[in-house]
């Protein structure tokens, strides 16, 4: 087995985050013109396999990456189909002691008022009470990064499940593997803050990461022309709990 790649991308432009929603005209467009750019860059001989997150969001800039490389890939590509993968969802909550997706957080607090709110509602209020300007801009995720929160998944918990998603994706049947994924600002943020040891600040929609990942399971991470060598963690921190991870999403 060679090196493959995994090409980590944040959805396109949604609608709003107050709610499951998709993509604005604008955020179809950035995902067809980074479809668009990817089918440039594979070389005949590539396979491609497309997990995605499980938001309308993250599925819609799936949809629309993979016809845009359909449209333009040259002959001789392995074009695999778009498949669920719960390693690369977006930011989870504990809401009434379920994990969720944070829009369903979302739309249970806007059924609330303003007064007596309960507490997993109060620490939501201090993540983001706007889900447009200050969501889009990355604001409530840079919060989410530096304080302590009770009911969120914690950082380290979101990049330990990219970089199992990222271990998973390895296929000893595939040669010169790009493994093309549609996911979430946050989790990418927490996978790249602990990458580097310093928060970038917010992917911009479909800006990449790219994860060179070899034999031995030593890895080089790029963002924004920066790379790191990393290892794949090779196991879990005993304050994971390993049952509940290895079940994640399923």
């Amino acid at each position: 087995m060679g090196e493959y790649e995994v090409v980590l991308l944040r959805h396109g432009e949604t609608i709003g985050y107050d709610g499951d929603l998709g993509l604005t005209p604008r955020g179809e467009q950035q995902a067809t013109d980074r479809g668009t750019a990817l089918a440039a860059e594979i070389k005949p001989g590539t396979t491609v396999r497309m997990p995605h997150a499980r938001t309308a969001r993250a599925i819609a800039t799936a949809v629309t990456v993979r016809a845009a490389l359909v449209d333009g890939l040259a002959d001789g590509v392995d074009l695999g189909p778009l498949h669920p993968e719960p390693w690369f969802d977006n930011l989870r909550y504990s809401l009434h002691g379920e994990g969720v997706d944070t829009s369903a957080a979302i739309i249970e607090r806007l059924t609330l008022g303003d007064e007596e709110l309960p507490d997993w509602a109060r620490e939501y209020d201090r993540f983001d009470s706007d889900y447009q300007e200050a969501a889009a801009a990355g604001t409530p995720i840079g919060y989410w990064l530096h304080n302590p929160t009770l009911y969120f998944e914690p950082p380290h918990v979101a990049a330990h499940r990219f970089w199992r998603g990222i271990a998973e994706a390895r296929d000893d049947t595939a040669e010169n593997l790009m493994v093309v994924v549609a996911t979430h600002s946050a989790p990418m943020r927490a996978f790249i803050a602990t990458t580097l040891g310093t928060d970038p600040g917010e992917p911009h929609n479909l800006e990449d990461i790219r994860v060179r990942v070899r034999d031995d399971g030593s890895t080089t991470v790029t963002f924004r022309g920066e790379t790191t060598a990393m290892t794949v963690p090779p196991h879990l921190p005993p304050w994971i709990d390993r049952a509940w991870f290895e079940s994640y999403g399923r």
